[in-house]
């Protein structure tokens, strides 16, 4: 069995965030499923049985566990599906839907002439939950810095639970400086997710118009993620909930902390009284390994 190994939300040629990506015939063991993703050693692998042409189901596993979605393993799994052609399309919008333990999601696969440029994954609807603004400082603590750095220069918001198929805490810090200079305590970003129910934290800040973020799981066997899909999207709906964007932004995660500068595009609409979310980027398929 073979796996393709498949950076998502690249920027240029540079950075994104590798994913595994198994093609099955047919569905396999959850053990079997988590023996491969442990072999292949990286955050999440996901594994696809295509049901139709339109639709698929994916499983996703990290290194120790199975989780309910991953953005960066579905912008992957779809690409890698267009670049091989069982996704098909000619400068157009192919819509493509993924059946996951998070529900029937909808997938926008972008083509220029019949090669593929990007994807979007449509979120879980958007939940947001409690503001936590009695653990800034245990928060604080655990990212090694001051109370005071929590929050947004000129805007009053709280670290806060969100969830777009994924539960995580968005922590806001005042400046790019603070973001980057983090030393993150693992131990303790543990305890306060197991605390809280959640995957992990995702740090952010508002910089000239630019949202730039950080990411920490320790909880899943993810001390830092060079670049999320879920987390960004539940970025991107508290942000256009609170008036801080317009519905399209990009994140840059990652960048100088990590050497490696991810790009993920975030677009929320309002539909009546729902928001639809969807986070996508570009890909390249890095190389593949036996399993």
């Amino acid at each position: 069995m073979e796996a393709a190994i498949v950076k998502s939300f690249t920027h240029g040629s540079r950075g994104g965030n590798g994913a595994g990506v198994v093609i099955l015939n047919e569905h396999i063991t959850d053990e079997k499923k988590q023996e491969i993703a442990s072999k292949v050693g990286l955050s999440e692998t996901a594994f696809i049985v295509k049901k139709n042409e339109n639709e698929f189901d994916v499983s996703f596993f990290t290194p120790v566990c199975e989780v309910d979605l991953c953005g960066h393993a579905t912008i992957a799994a779809f690409y890698y599906l267009g670049k091989i052609g069982q996704i098909k399309g000619n400068n157009e919008i192919k819509t493509v839907y993924q059946n996951t333990k998070a529900g029937r999601l909808k997938i926008e696969v972008t083509f220029e002439k019949e090669e593929i440029d990007y994807v979007l994954m449509q979120q879980s609807e958007p939940c947001i939950y409690d503001e936590l603004k009695e653990q800034v400082k245990q928060i604080a603590d655990s990212l090694s810095i001051d109370e005071a750095s929590i929050g947004l220069n000129n805007y009053e918001i709280s670290p806060t639970i969100v969830s777009t198929g994924l539960k995580d805490i968005l922590v806001p810090v005042k400046s790019r400086k603070i973001l980057n200079n983090i030393t993150a305590n693992y131990r303790l970003i543990e305890d306060i997710s197991y605390e809280n129910d959640v995957v992990g934290y995702h740090v952010y800040t508002i910089d000239e118009g630019h949202v730039y973020a950080r990411n920490f799981a320790p909880k899943v066997g993810i001390d830092e993620e060079c670049a999320t899909g879920t987390s960004n999207g539940a970025l991107g709906s508290l942000l256009y909930i609170k008036g801080l964007i317009s519905g399209q932004t990009e994140v840059i995660q990652g960048g100088e902390s990590m050497n490696e500068k991810s790009l993920i595009y975030v677009k929320v609409n309002r539909k009546k009284d729902m928001l639809d979310a969807y986070v996508g980027g570009k890909a390249f398929i890095e190389r593949y390994m036996e399993v």
